[in-house]
């Protein structure tokens, strides 16, 4: 008998040793579109981001502010997909930065680089509320 409880605790061990190592998959599209998609307000500034996938290339955003426009007049841009988040290269005709979403605890963190002559090593971050 005290040869089976050896074996069992060592099949335990063995179980619990191999799903602790083992590496997250990476999203896919499906996860993605889950994670991101809608949308998300920063309360503070009242600023509103709308998330939508038309096709598994890009994201949509529409940019807006509550307070000043509507969804309709906001501005639109598109975000890639990279490794889990949602990348916006810097586009210098439209004088828009490269930025980085991504959602960690139910929040979504918007950061920016600023481009052009001012261009440093810090990030401007915002953060929002998915909009229930």
């Amino acid at each position: 008998m005290p040869s089976f409880k050896k074996v069992f605790l060592f099949l335990i061990v063995l179980f619990f040793y191999k799903s602790s190592s083992c590496e997250q998959a990476p999203l896919t599209m499906m996860q993605i579109q889950k994670q991101y998609g809608g949308i998300w307000i920063d309360k503070k500034t009242s600023r509103c981001l709308q998330i939508t996938f038309e096709n598994v290339s890009y994201a949509t955003i529409t940019d807006w502010t509550r307070k000043y426009q509507s969804r309709e007049s906001g501005a639109l841009y598109r975000a890639f997909v990279k490794n889990g988040r949602l990348v916006m290269p810097e586009d210098r005709e439209h004088h828009a930065p490269y930025g980085e979403i991504e959602v960690k605890n139910n929040k979504l963190i918007y950061r920016t680089k600023p481009n052009g002559i001012l261009k440093s090593s810090t990030w401007d971050k915002q953060i929002f509320t998915r909009e229930r």
